[in-house]
C-alpha cells in the first residue's frame, strides 16, 4: 500500500515540476521571439552563440457551437467533406455507457468496454 501511495506523489510531484517547466519554456520562447523582433530577425540564423530557425506560426482556428453547423456545411459545399467527421468525446460515451450499465438497459451494437480497477488511499503515514 505505501509503495503505491509514494508512487502517486512521485507522479504528483513530477506532474507540478512538468507544468512549472512548460510554463518556463513558454515564457522563455516569447522572451526569445520579442528578442529576435527587436534585432528585426526574419530568417534562420546564430544569435548568441545558437542557431536559432525562425519558424511559420502555428495557426489554430476554432468555431463556436452556435456557427458550427453553417461551418459544417460550408466545409461540405466546399469540398472538404472528408474533414467533417461525427464524434463522441470518449469520457462521454463512457459516463452514458455507465449509466446504461447501472440501468440494465442493453449497450448500443458495436460499443465494448473495460473497467480499470483503481484502488484509493486514506490517511496514514511511510
Amino acid at each position: 500500500m505505501y509503495a503505491y501511495k509514494a508512487a502517486r506523489e512521485r507522479v504528483e510531484a513530477l506532474e507540478e515540476d512538468l507544468t512549472t517547466a512548460k510554463k518556463d519554456k513558454d515564457t522563455a520562447q516569447t522572451a526569445l521571439l520579442e528578442h529576435l523582433e527587436g534585432l528585426r530577425s526574419t530568417a534562420t540564423g546564430k544569435y548568441e552563440g545558437l542557431w536559432v530557425q525562425i519558424e511559420t506560426p502555428r495557426l489554430y482556428a476554432s468555431a463556436t457551437q452556435e456557427v458550427l453547423p453553417a461551418v459544417l456545411a460550408w466545409l461540405k459545399d466546399h469540398g472538404h467533406t472528408s474533414a467533417v467527421k461525427e464524434t463522441v468525446h470518449p469520457s462521454t460515451l463512457s459516463q452514458i455507457i455507465g449509466e446504461l450499465l447501472r440501468e440494465g438497459t442493453p449497450l448500443p451494437e458495436g460499443v465494448t468496454y473495460f473497467l480499470q480497477p483503481r484502488v484509493r488511499l486514506y490517511g496514514g503515514t511511510t
